[in-house]
């Protein structure tokens, strides 16, 4: 494979959905603890064998020391793998129902302001990234742990094509694949959709750190950690789209490693205006998505080793893919 092709444009690795259901059951017998030592010799394994990943994971942490003016800072890259391993078994671990909102720590951030919203009956967008746990707010407000007095509905945008994961969880949950929509299927039936859902409360849930295989020009550039890099340009989009209040949100283990995991949770509501006109709407929505980087740049720089894109994060000329 060259190593430049874009992540969108990889084929899945995993092809079977084996290894997952055999984590799936690891989760249910063992406890936390003894998943990590187990996850542990798995992660050094793959750590051995992908090279690219390796790579990437070097790039990235360098890019990052540099930035914060770092440099001579030591570049762990098998802290970031098997950091990465641990978020998979937290993942089924949640939708196990194994994490609940007791192991979630609030910061004294816009989440009060969600809650508000939730709470009135009104419904909200938010943006994700591949930092931390992607899933943690989608299983906690899917299972009924906000903390909000009301069921809330959740609409999740993602790549649902051929992921063996994604799979799985159904399998685990069926309340997991409720309300997904494929991110390839975006048209104007979905967005009217995904108002409805908004506008009856509900959430709409939508990565904003990877651009979609499907749109591979519709993008907008930013600069992150010092260099520009490309986002999807419909996430940003259908925070002007949806008449809705947009909210960034992670949740990041709060140590790299933890035998009794606890999570921080951040929360930021987006400063961006987002009733413009149509002409106003590129300069603003460059705005909104600067905006979701700053944060999410801030939030590497706390937490290294959460950052789970493993290929070139800085490769913005798609035209030799």
């Amino acid at each position: 494979m060259n190593k430049n092709t874009h992540w969108s444009n990889q084929k899945e690795v995993v092809k079977t959905n084996r290894p997952i259901k055999f984590l799936v059951f690891l989760v249910k017998i063992l406890p936390f603890p003894l998943l990590s030592f187990f996850t542990f010799f798995v992660s050094f394994f793959y750590y051995l064998c992908s090279k690219q990943a390796r790579i990437y994971c070097r790039q990235y942490q360098k890019q990052m020391f540099l930035y914060t003016g770092q440099v001579n800072r030591h570049v762990n890259t098998f802290a970031q793998i098997y950091s990465f391993s641990l978020c998979i078994v937290e993942k089924v671990s949640a939708w196990s129902g194994k994490i609940h909102l007791k192991n979630i720590e609030f910061q004294d951030d816009d989440v009060a302001d969600l809650k508000k919203v939730l709470g009135e009956g009104k419904g909200a967008y938010i943006l994700t990234s591949h930092l931390g746990n992607t899933e943690l707010l989608r299983c906690l407000a899917t299972l009924n742990e906000t903390g909000v007095k009301r069921d809330i509905s959740v609409t999740a945008v993602m790549d649902i094509g051929a992921s063996e994961f994604n799979k799985t969880l159904k399998d685990i949950n069926y309340n997991s694949a409720i309300h997904l929509i494929n991110s390839s299927e975006i048209g104007i039936e979905t967005v009217e959709k995904l108002q409805n859902s908004v506008q009856s409360g509900g959430l709409v849930v939508i990565g904003a750190d990877r651009t979609s295989p499907e749109t591979p020009d519709r993008t907008v550039l930013c600069d992150f950690l010092g260099k520009p890099a490309v986002y999807p340009y419909g996430s940003f989009l259908l925070a002007f789209l949806l008449d809705a209040p947009a909210y960034f949100v992670f949740a990041l283990r709060k140590k790299t490693v933890m035998f009794r995991p606890k999570y921080a949770m951040y929360v930021q509501k987006a400063g961006t205006s987002l009733s413009v006109t149509r002409k106003e709407r590129p300069e603003k929505l460059k705005d909104l998505c600067q905006e979701f980087v700053k944060m999410m740049q801030k939030l590497c720089i706390l937490y290294p080793y959460q950052w789970y894109n493993f290929y070139n994060y800085w490769q913005t000329d798609r035209s030799s893919l």
